[in-house]
């Protein structure tokens, strides 16, 4: 039988430290993101360690509905699972832009789709990415009546292949694993809240 070390439940009168960083120090830093190691101090109990921080700039991902009901997703191969995922138009929010703006651009980017006469856009969610090690967020737009008016301009690395997938398809696609990004799977449950 494992023993625990230091280990009590939490009932909601107990208080919960915050752990405060007395030093810092960057490992890595790209336009991505910024590694760094945190030595940080728990208030009140002394305990000290090392903890190592992911710094990302916020990311914005949409879904985009057309005039014919299908949902937009691309596929792309993913350098972290080493396969072509299944996912959303997304990425990064640059400096200069709001995460609604950031959304609009990547699917016009990515696929070719914007905004018609006849759309409506929406914020339905936001997530942290992980908690754990990581500071940003992912904001999650619905976007209905897309067209098709554009041409793609994938970033340097890309190579992009667009998906037309029915609404009432997309759970199934969850579920069977084809949809497996983390924050793609949280956007469908975003949908799914928002009544959409």
């Amino acid at each position: 039988m494992p023993t625990f070390r230091n280990f009590a439940f939490v009932n909601d009168q107990t208080h919960i430290p915050i752990w405060r960083t007395t030093s810092k120090k960057i490992l890595a830093d790209n336009s991505y993101l910024t590694l760094e190691e945190h030595r940080r101090e728990e208030e009140g109990t002394g305990r000290s360690g090392y903890f190592y921080i992911l710094d990302a700039p916020e990311w914005a991902n949409i879904i985009a509905i057309t005039e014919q009901d299908d949902v937009i997703l691309i596929e792309q191969f993913r350098q972290g699972t080493e396969r072509i995922e299944l996912e959303l138009p997304s990425g990064m929010v640059d400096a200069a832009e709001t995460p609604a703006d950031a959304a609009l651009r990547e699917l016009l980017e990515e696929t070719g789709y914007e905004k018609s006469e006849r759309s409506e856009f929406k914020k339905i969610g936001e997530v942290s990415p992980n908690p754990a090690f990581m500071r940003n967020r992912c904001h999650t737009y619905l976007l209905t009546h897309a067209r098709l008016t554009g041409a793609v301009r994938f970033d340097e690395n890309e190579t992009i292949r667009l998906r037309l997938v029915r609404r009432s398809e997309i759970e199934q696609r969850v579920r069977s694993g084809e949809i497996r990004h983390a924050l793609i799977v949280a956007a469908v449950y975003w949908m799914k809240l928002a009544g959409s």
